[in-house]
């Protein structure tokens, strides 16, 4: 009775059913136009200025598709393979092909396997129509019922759509494996090609999942093997086999593209996003290149690294760490020391208090003669020379007296026009910045066309601001400049514990900005330095093949013969805002270096009363005054002083009454 039940069913359907058909089917069916619109990919992409992808995240976790494939631009192999496999006679029929049909029914009336029938249209329409998809996504059958409304679906699909537009939905729709949907994440993600590029090795593969997605490797293997054979191209199974065992069950979830992947996980948000940025692929390459030429060296550092265009303000390269897994380290905010450096001394050649060839006192950095009898003596040197010997103790005292004259506040919102929106703080030492911003500030000193805020996306042209003058900024970038080997500018800074070290620089093309983390058992905080600057030369060498240039001087600056008396440095031709030119700089008119030895400065000292005298001393060899608060209270090398209870500040005066060394301290006395 059921046999003859179900050839009933099977001979209604053939001899008259489908009249009502057009009725029906046209109620659920949804035109091309429609379904091709409705298509999101599960993955967002990043690209490059090129549209060439950067880095991709998938987003939807329910099913895993890629971008839309064009059938006009489908290998003829898979097309070839598609239709021997699933739909011989696809454009022949109408959206039933009645003799593969009727034999499908006949073998599932009386055969010991069961065959399906369907032809690529019935086989949409169960795609399209929620009501006819197969609940395993293709791992069982459609009852009767369902055979019937699919099959009056495929008549009306072929009326309202050509036979062109069916292939297309179908092959971006279908389901080829675990989550895998559409022949673009089929070839893509399963057998890393092109949709464009299959062969019919990767054809018949793909072809023989349609009929069972999940089947075990052997089985899907088998199936293609056939199926090469029926396309006269039996010599290709032994490809077949090990293309499916090494392939088909591979991890499926590991990203395609990651050049970028920090900068993909900040910008990307939503499934099917394509969002071009200003990288550029190959600099991005190269920079990545220069980072794994040393990774070996780099055992357990982490490296960031960012490249900025000089002349459009442009994001070229975006390194954000090492490894994708770790967090972006261009982005995060971090303590870093001694960055304004290079801003306080242009702000300063601005201002016209100090010249390249300026003389500064290192106060902390007294010389030792080895004979405390003769006394000790400061350490002098020129602006210029402290900038390139990194003298970043001079050059703090120097600046600090700077940044009172002119007021924290002016110079705080000097560095906020420069997107450093971390001030100095009282010390001017630290504050905690992005790596990002640290790029913008020196692409502004480093550019001469003012400051843009940084973004992958697109320069920030609106809020794109004049904050430095050309002069005091070339003037600055030349006192940094190192022509070995081409002209390049650069600066280092570093995390109060040496561990981080960040060099930012720039040539006539480009800025870079590089930082080098060290793990905690590494060497010295010089090693990590030195591994950094070569770290920023390297890439540097990578992105620009052509020397690079030193930069025109701009209007507003001049140069001029400076000697030096005595000769501690070189004459040498110095550069100078007109109005501010020297010629000769007289290092015998400073004071000896001087410095307080007792008390020590930031000390609280309880004593007992009665209170004996103090004596002071102070490691100097001129005459010098001692003031402790307000009132002077005696010169020379030493001197005694009756302590009293409260805070007290004890300054060193030279001969001019210039400070030359100051100590603030508490006393407390006991009763």
């Amino acid at each position: 009775m059921k046999i003859r039940f179900t050839a009933a069913l099977y001979a209604g359907l053939i001899c008259g059913g489908f009249l009502i058909a057009p009725l029906q089917a046209a109620q659920v069916l949804p035109s091309f136009e429609q379904v091709k619109a409705a298509y999101v990919p599960s993955d967002a992409q990043l690209l490059d200025r090129h549209g060439e992808p950067l880095a991709d995240l998938r987003l939807n976790p329910e099913v895993r598709r890629l971008q839309w494939v064009d059938v006009q631009t489908l290998s003829p192999a898979m097309r070839e393979a598609l239709l021997a496999a699933e739909d011989k006679r696809f454009f022949e029929h109408a959206g039933i092909d009645w003799k593969a049909f009727l034999g499908a029914a006949w073998q599932n009336l009386w055969g010991q396997t069961k065959r399906g029938g369907s032809t690529l249209t019935m086989q949409l329409a169960g795609l399209l129509e929620p009501e006819l998809q197969l609940p395993g996504r293709g791992t069982s059958r459609r009852n009767l019922s369902q055979k019937w409304d699919q099959s009056l679906a495929a008549l009306e699909l072929e009326k309202r759509w050509s036979k062109e537009q069916i292939l297309e939905a179908y092959l971006n729709l279908a389901p080829f494996r675990g989550d895998l949907e559409g022949i673009g994440a089929a070839s893509q993600i399963l057998l890393g090609v092109a949709p464009q590029s299959l062969t019919r090795r990767e054809a018949t593969i793909l072809a023989a999942l349609l009929r069972g997605p999940n089947a075990k490797v052997p089985v899907v293997a088998r199936r293609a093997c056939i199926l090469a054979d029926l396309l006269k191209d039996k010599k290709l199974c032994p490809q077949i086999n090990l293309l499916a065992q090494n392939r088909l069950d591979a991890p499926r979830n590991v990203p395609r593209f990651a050049l970028a992947p920090h900068l993909a996980r900040g910008l990307l948000h939503q499934p099917g996003q394509r969002v071009t940025t200003t990288l550029d692929a190959v600099t991005q390459r190269n920079a990545l290149g220069a980072l794994s030429r040393i990774a070996t060296h780099l055992r357990q550092q982490n490296a960031s690294v960012i490249v900025l265009d000089n002349a459009s303000s442009e994001v070229l390269a975006w390194v954000g760490a090492l490894q994708a897994r770790d967090a972006d380290g261009l982005q995060a905010r971090q303590a870093l020391t001694q960055w304004w450096l290079p801003y306080g001394v242009e702000y300063g050649i601005e201002q016209r208090s100090h010249t390249a060839a300026s003389l500064l006192i290192d106060a902390n950095n007294v010389l030792d003669t080895k004979d405390a009898r003769a006394g000790y003596s400061a350490s002098v040197s020129s602006l210029r020379t402290a900038m390139q010997m990194r003298n970043s103790s001079a050059l703090r005292e120097q600046l600090r007296e700077l940044i009172r004259t002119i007021g924290n506040d002016a110079f705080n919102e000097r560095m906020r026009q420069l997107g450093l929106d971390a001030p100095p703080g009282p010390d001017a030492l630290a504050g905690d910045i992005s790596l990002v911003q640290l790029a913008g500030a020196w692409h502004s000193l480093s550019s001469g066309i003012g400051y843009v805020p940084v973004s992958p996306l697109a320069p920030d042209a609106a809020n794109a601001r004049r904050v430095l003058t050309p002069a005091a900024a070339f003037i600055t970038q030349d006192m940094l400049a190192d022509n070995a080997g081409g002209w390049r500018s650069s600066w280092t800074t570093s995390s109060p514990d040496g561990r981080q070290q960040v060099v930012m620089g720039n040539t006539d093309r480009f800025t870079v900005l590089v930082s080098l983390n060290r793990p905690e058992r590494a060497d010295h905080p010089d090693d990590i330095a030195r591994s950094a600057q070569q770290l920023w030369k390297d890439i540097v060498g990578a992105i620009q093949k052509e020397p690079s240039r030193a930069p025109a001087a701009p209007d507003g600056v001049t140069s001029s013969i400076v000697v030096f008396e005595p000769p501690d440095e070189p004459v040498r031709r110095e550069w100078f805002i007109k109005g501010t030119e020297l010629d000769r700089v007289m290092t015998e008119a400073l004071p000896a270096g001087a410095r307080i030895r007792t008390p020590q400065g930031g000390q609280i000292y309880t004593l007992n009363s009665p209170v004996p005298p103090w004596t002071l001393q102070a490691f100097t060899a001129r005459a010098t005054r001692w003031q402790m608060d307000d009132n002077i209270i005696g010169q020379g090398a030493q001197v005694v002083w009756q302590p009293t209870a409260g805070r007290h500040r004890l300054t060193l005066l030279g001969p001019r009454d210039e400070t030359m060394d100051a100590v603030d301290f508490e006393v407390q006395i006991a009763p």
